[in-house]
Formats: structure tokens, sequence, C-alpha cells
């Protein structure tokens, strides 16, 4: 008769039970918000990655070209401080008119006037046969060798179109202006000679091309905090600008290039206001979380919830730097911690990394 076997049975005691429930805790509580951290900044390069070849492509469109070419920044909505979007965008030929020839007869206030003196409208009337199309804040000027003037108001009627000095302009609208020193004053503009018929050329606002490019996983590019410029608080200057605050919701800006690929130009819309920013140092464009675009700085930042504060405030967000020079994007994540003593010298304490990398010549 075979003797009975006695196993003893396996199993876990309810300490030590217990004991694998807790590191599981501490697993979940120092782990899981790194993983969740790297996935954020996973997504935000891989898209900085793609908003960097696209401005690639923008600039190798412009290479030969006679009119500038580049991108635009279309916010998301009017009260928008964000862009999901990007263009291709296109400055279109000079307009010389529908007919041959098309000759533009100039009337109004000449120069010296009264009317132009004290500056309350400083801008003539021309007529002819000038085509539909002209928008508002388009150039004109006249016999190939005037100033070129700025276009009051839409030409609706294609027979008429009103200009003025460019910089003048009436109420709130004169702190937006910006007419890329164009230097033109009432004292130093002359007007063109009224009365005779002359030949007229019109050069017109880029204009969107193609398909928009989408940025992928709640990507946008932050508009609030976007810029250009040099590393120096006054120096550093907001892409949007306004009134008010330190941008405009529901404003689009152009980045424009010459036919050599370096960049030339920022035009900035403003509803009826476009700003001719000239270059003056890298342009800046902070690429971010949706959910966090337009916040202020917000010194509580570092805890649990990472969806306060500005972008720039947190690692996983990138800045994206065009060298003014050759034309060339390059991104970097922003650098975490950012000091100092106020919103703009943290913010420019934020682009540390890339601002070395502009310097070295990094990727």
């Amino acid at each position: 008769m075979l003797s009975a076997v006695t196993h003893p049975r396996r199993g876990l005691s309810l300490i030590e039970l217990l004991v694998v429930v807790a590191i599981f805790g501490m697993i979940a509580v120092t782990v899981l918000p790194n993983i969740a951290a790297t996935t954020e900044s996973r997504r935000s390069r891989e898209a900085a990655r793609m908003v960097t070849s696209f401005i690639a492509k923008a600039q190798s469109r412009a290479l030969g070209r006679r009119e500038w070419s580049g991108f635009m920044l279309v916010a998301t909505g009017s009260t928008s401080l964000s862009a999901a979007e990007l263009f291709l965008a296109d400055v279109p030929a000079i307009y010389r008119g529908d007919t041959v020839p098309a000759l533009l007869s100039i009337s109004g206030t000449t120069s010296g006037s009264t009317r132009i003196a004290t500056g309350t409208n400083s801008q003539l009337t021309l007529s002819g046969s000038l085509g539909a199309g002209v928008r508002q804040n388009d150039l004109i000027r006249f016999d190939g060798r005037n100033p070129w003037y700025e276009v009051a108001a839409d030409a609706t009627t294609g027979t008429s179109v009103t200009f003025r000095i460019r910089g003048i302009l009436t109420g709130a609208a004169k702190t937006t202006s910006n007419s890329e020193g164009a230097g033109q004053k009432e004292h130093n503009t002359p007007w063109p000679a009224a009365g005779l018929p002359v030949p007229f050329e019109v050069l017109r606002q880029p204009v969107s091309s193609g398909s928009p490019f989408s940025l992928p996983d709640g990507r946008v590019i932050d508009l609030y905090w976007s810029g250009y410029g040099p590393p120096q608080v006054g120096s550093y200057m907001p892409l949007q600008t306004g009134t008010t605050g330190f941008a405009t919701a529901g404003a689009s800006s152009a980045v424009l290039y010459d036919g050599t690929g370096r960049l030339r130009q920022i035009q900035v819309s403003l509803g009826s206001t476009l700003n001719r920013l000239t270059v003056t140092g890298p342009v800046f464009l902070l690429l971010g979380r949706a959910d966090r675009a337009g916040r202020a700085y917000d010194a509580s930042v570092g805890g649990s919830d990472d969806s306060l504060g500005a972008n720039w405030q947190y690692p996983d967000s990138y800045w994206i730097a065009i060298d003014p020079f050759t034309g060339v994007a390059k991104s970097a994540e922003c650098k975490p911690n950012p000091t100092g003593s106020t919103d703009m010298e943290r913010l420019i304490d934020s682009q540390d990394w890339i601002r070395e990398m502009l310097l070295t010549g990094g990727n």
C-alpha cells in the first residue's frame, strides 16, 4: 500500500500581498507621471520637427523668385491666441492694371496744404481704371519713381482707391502702425502731381497657397509669446502686438523670404491695420499644448497640475527659431525653471538653449 505524500499548499500571506500592493502603488506614484511627461515631450518634439520641415519647404519655394514668399500663421478664431494650422504664402506679382496702358488720374489736396499739415486725414483720392481686388494696406506707387504709399480702403468699385502716406493713421490705430522704418512724414514725403494720368504699380499682400498643414496631438503655435529680436528686454518684440496686452487675439502673421532664402519681413494683420515688421533678430515660435496657449506666467508651476502657467514654463514645449540671415529653422526644448524678475526676463531665459543652438550652428 502506497503511503500518502503530503504537499504543502503554496500562496501569499495577507501581509505579503499588502507589501506587493504597496510597491505597485509607489511605482504608480513615481514612474507613471514621468512616463506621461515623456509622452508629452515626445509629441511636442515630433510636432516641432514637422514644423521645421514645413518652414524649410517654405524657404525652398522662395529661392529664385522675384516676389517674396514664405508661410502664414492664422489664429484658429477671432478670440484665439494660437495657430493650429500653417499655410504656405506667396506675394502676388505686382499689379499694373487690366488694360494697356492702365493710367490713373490723381485728385485731391496737394503737398503743403492745411489738410496734410494738420494730419487729420493725410490721404488723396485717385480715380481711373484700377481694377477690383486691391485691398486695404496694399502698397501703391506712381510713374515708377514715387514713394510707395499705403492703400487706405478696399477698391471695391474698381474705379477708385484712397491712399495715404505710410504710417499716417488716425485715432487708436496710430499706436499699432509699423511701416518697417519707412520714415515717411508729411514734411518729407512728396505727393504725386495731380491732374495728369500716370501709370501705377500695386504691391499686394501675401495670400495663402495650397492646403494647410495641421499640427498634430493638440499642439499649437502659441502666438501670445512668439516674437522676434535679440535677447534683451526691450529688444525682443512680440510677434502679434496690439493696443492692449502682449498680443492681439485673432491676428495673423506672414513670414516672408526673398529670392535668396533670407528672412526679409513679417507682416502682421490686426484687423484693419497691417504691420510690416523689419526683422531685427531671430524669429521665435513657441510650440506647446493648446490648453496652455495664451496663458500668463504662473509661479506655482511644478505641482501635479501641468496645465497651469505659460507653455514656455514646461520642458515639454519647444522653441522654433528662424535665423534671419540664413533663413534656416531650428528647434530646441524650452529651458526648464527659467529665472528672472519679470515675465519678459523669464521668457528670454527659457530661450537660452535655442539661442545657443543658433550661435553654435547645432541641430
